[in-house]
């Protein structure tokens, strides 16, 4: 779910990139390498296992330790070892690899194989990972019920990801029967696993009273728990909260602290806010010029308001108002 303005339209959690990212990869520029094909020397002491004496688990352990290095070439090679091997983590990572171009050239069709070789073991990321990848259609085709399936089985394994993701395929109806009390019921339970989205989602449920009762307070609470977890939109969303004085006591001061945090990251609805209270000295001295940038910078996103605030004030641009 994603707000713009009054209006909900759903996102899933976490993008497939982001979630490969989250095991400790980083994104390549350019360039993507190749696997390398010559010999690896040893790392920390430990040598390679060209006699097949080292365990899946050593190997897991070594690959994992050159990731964290950044190493990716070396993390490759140690990592595609485990996975051939059978080792349900290493083939995951070696799917995240795969997925972000890092230590082998990116290839959709080799990360969902290894995904779905860990999936069928039971490991839960790749079962989550799985069913992204069902979801956006990355080295097969689009499958809402697959992706339930796979959400499902890493969802009921407690993976965060995966009960947030379950959660919005039940409230839009997408490869299964539509269920916002479900949705609810899902999104709490990795609302409080601590998945910033998850939290977000379930604010907006809770303001907007789908499968839930509509609870200013609790929406409040958990729109801080997302923005303090660095959720744009969150951040966005609590300062609007103060601004307003919904579910939370009527604070400018509050508000325009949120609303600065969110708008220095680019979020058009905080910048619109902050560029009122800048220009009408809401919680902040008023500062017209500063309020300009920010209005202007919400404008030029396409929020209406904020072009219409221009208007009205007489700081019509061609940038603000194209």
């Amino acid at each position: 779910m994603r707000l713009n303005g009054s209006t909900v339209c759903a996102s899933f959690a976490i993008c497939l990139l982001s979630a490969a990212c989250s095991a400790g990869a980083a994104y390549a520029a350019s360039g993507l390498p190749t696997a390398p094909s010559g010999p690896v020397t040893a790392i920390n002491g430990v040598a390679p296992a060209a006699s097949g004496q080292s365990s899946a688990a050593d190997m897991f352990e070594i690959g994992n330790r050159a990731l964290a290095n950044e190493d990716y070439a070396l993390a490759y090679r140690w990592l595609r070892g485990a996975a051939e091997r059978g080792h349900p983590q290493a083939q995951t990572a070696l799917g995240d690899m795969y997925l972000t171009g890092q230590g082998a050239e990116a290839d959709d069709t080799e990360a969902l194989k290894w995904y779905r070789k860990a999936a069928e073991q039971g490991e839960a990321q790749a079962q989550s990972r799985l069913g992204l990848m069902y979801v956006h259609g990355r080295g097969v085709a689009a499958d809402d019920e697959a992706a339930v399936k796979w959400f499902r089985l890493a969802a009921e394994q407690e993976d965060a990801a995966a009960q947030s993701n379950l959660g919005l395929m039940y409230l839009e109806g997408r490869g299964v029967e539509r269920n916002p009390i479900e949705a609810a019921n899902w999104l709490r339970e990795a609302a409080f696993q601590g998945e910033p989205l998850a939290q977000y989602n379930l604010a907006l449920m809770h303001r907007d009273g789908q499968g839930v009762e509509n609870d200013p307070l609790e929406a409040a609470w958990w729109f801080r728990k997302a923005a303090e977890e660095g959720h744009t939109e969150a951040q966005a969303q609590i300062g609007l909260m103060y601004w307003e004085g919904r579910g939370v006591p009527q604070n400018d001061v509050q508000a325009l602290q949120w609303f600065r945090k969110a708008a220095e990251r680019g979020d058009a609805l905080a910048q619109y806010y902050f560029g009122v209270g800048l220009a009408e000295g809401r919680g902040l001295n008023t500062d017209r010029e500063e309020a300009v940038k920010w209005l202007t910078n919400a404008a030029r996103q396409g929020l209406a308001p904020a072009k219409d605030y221009l208007w009205a004030n007489g700081n019509i641009t061609v940038d603000s108002r194209n």
